[in-house]
Order: C-alpha cells, then sequence, then structure tokens
C-alpha cells in the first residue's frame, strides 16, 4: 500500500477532506492532492505532523510493507508518545515567546501610559498620547487573548524527542533559567527600591519628575516578572511532558494567568473611572499571584533537576 492509498483511508477513517488537511499543515490544496495520488511525498516535517496529527507512526507513513509485517492499514498506533521534531520544538517556543512578547507588550504600555497623565492636563498632546498608549496596551492584550491556540498537543500530550534534540534543549534551557532569575530578582529589586529614589526625586527635581519616574519604574519592573514567569513556564512544559505523562488538567492550573490579564485592565479601568479602589490595587495583587507563580516553578524546576 503505498503513502497516497494510506492517507486516503486516514482522511477517511477521520472525516477529512483533503482541504482540511492541507489547512492543518499549512500547506496548499494542491500538494495534498500530489501526496494523495502519489505523484510526490511531503517532506520529513510534514510526515511527522500527519503522523502526529492521525495517530499513526512514521514507519506505517513511509513502508509499503506494513501491512505485511502485521501493522493494519488503517491504524499503526505509536505509543512512545507526540514525537516533536526540531523544526516542531523551534515553531513552538517561536509562537509562545511572541505570545509572551505581545501580553508583555500590552500591559507595558498600559502602565506606561500614565507617564504622559503626569504633565500639564490641559495639554492636547499629552492627553491624545496618554489615551493612545493605554489603549494600544488593552487592545494588544484583548486581542492575544482571542488568538487561536496553537501547539496545543505540545502542552497537552506526553512528548517525546531524539536524544540529541533534547539534550540540547534542556543545555539551553538551564541558561535561560539563568537569565529568568536574574529578571526576577531584577523586578524585586527595583519594586523595593523605588520608593525611596522617587523620595530623593521628589526633592531634587519635584513631583512631575518623580511621578514619571514612578511610572517608567512600575512598568519595568513589572515586564521583567511577566516575562521571566511566562518563558519559564514555556520551557517548563516541555521537560514536565517530555520527562512525566501529563496528568489530567496538569497545565491548567497555570492558564489563570492569561484570564488573570484581561480581568486586572478592566479593574484598573473601573477603579481608575469610579474612585472605588485604587487602581494599583488589581496590578499588585496579580503582580504578588505571578511572583508566587514564579518562585513554584524556581522550585519544582530546581527539585526535578536534583
Amino acid at each position: 500500500m503505498t503513502l497516497g492509498q494510506k492517507l486516503k483511508i486516514l482522511l477517511k477513517d477521520n472525516g477529512m477532506t483533503q482541504e482540511d488537511l492541507a489547512e492543518r499543515l499549512e500547506v496548499s490544496r494542491q500538494a495534498v492532492g500530489k501526496w494523495v495520488n502519489d505523484k510526490g511525498i511531503p517532506e520529513v516535517g510534514k510526515i511527522v505532523q500527519i503522523s502526529n496529527l492521525f495517530g499513526v507512526s512514521t514507519d506505517y507513513l513511509l513502508k509499503e510493507d506494513c501491512a505485511e509485517k502485521g501493522i493494519t492499514e488503517e491504524r499503526a498506533i505509536s505509543n512512545s508518545g507526540y514525537y516533536v521534531s526540531q523544526e516542531m520544538l523551534d515553531g513552538y517556543l517561536l509562537y509562545s515567546k511572541q505570545n509572551a512578547r505581545r501580553i508583555t507588550g500590552g500591559i507595558s504600555l498600559f502602565v506606561v501610559s500614565n507617564v504622559f497623565d503626569c504633565f500639564n492636563h490641559n495639554s492636547m498632546i499629552m492627553s491624545f498620547l496618554y489615551w493612545l498608549t493605554m489603549t494600544a496596551g488593552i487592545i494588544i492584550i484583548i486581542w492575544q487573548f482571542f488568538q487561536t491556540r496553537q501547539y496545543q498537543e505540545i502542552k497537552s500530550e506526553r512528548l517525546t524527542f531524539d536524544d540529541k534534540i533534547f539534550r540540547e534543549f534542556k543545555k539551553q534551557r538551564e541558561s535561560r533559567r539563568k537569565i529568568y532569575a536574574v529578571m526576577v530578582i531584577a523586578g524585586v529589586v527595583i519594586l523595593l527600591t523605588s520608593s525611596e529614589i522617587e523620595s530623593f526625586i521628589m526633592f531634587c527635581f519635584g513631583r512631575t519628575a518623580c511621578n514619571v519616574f514612578g511610572w517608567i519604574a512600575d512598568t519595568v519592573w513589572l515586564a521583567l516578572v511577566v516575562w521571566a514567569g511566562m518563558s519559564m513556564h514555556i520551557d517548563s512544559i516541555i521537560i514536565k511532558n517530555t520527562e512525566h505523562a501529563p496528568k489530567s488538567g496538569h497545565m491548567k492550573k497555570y492558564r489563570w494567568i492569561y484570564m488573570a490579564l484581561p480581568f486586572t485592565v478592566i479593574a484598573v479601568l473601573i477603579g481608575m473611572i469610579t474612585n472605588a479602589w485604587s487602581p494599583y490595587a488589581p496590578i499588585i495583587i496579580l503582580f504578588c499571584c505571578l511572583l508566587v507563580t514564579t518562585c513554584k516553578l524556581l522550585i519544582e524546576s530546581r527539585g526535578k533537576d536534583e
């Protein structure tokens, strides 16, 4: 049985069309048509994606004598886990870092927008910049929240890698983790020392300069902590799902971060408009929760390595 014949069976068994497969693999409909009609062969990365998509082994797809060896034509289940190639791993890391960058950027824009509010309130330019920056931050966060989720299999399935790829990833992850730890420490130091520096700036340069510095300092420490926390979580998913089979709801305990961000923005806006509470309160609460989560990730990662 040829690769094209096997693809036809898999598509029929899963109720999919060639257009559906082309969309899932991000290739043209013509390319899938060539594969199904045995006029072309997918590249290695696409073979792996097809294997993972239909839950069959790559041997089943590529070897025409699988049926003669007792492997059923409809299904040759790979029990070793969800295979992740170097290409897929790089794609997941790039995709996740882009998400973290957008979330961090949105939060930073929202917070730093208050810098423009420190100047003359009657200035149309400052007022315009204030609302433009704040609105841009909110839009980025909401837009990110409604984006289509990709690489869900990496987050939920037990993963398997080539030994060389996994060893290299763990080596790079260890280097990155040290950087993230420094970022968290730097963020905490900025948070704890900013009030003293603000007092000095107030004495030397006045209230406006003090307020500007305060908002910039808040933006910096919050961005450092959010970026470091999310980045460590990205790497942690790979390690946990490779070395241990994911449990039911295992990754859901950290999904609160994505849910908390838009609610925090809404709570800050309500506090600013109605004065029902301090607009700083939701941000401080979110920061404390993120700090606890970050520390927990560090402790879990260190305990696992030991």
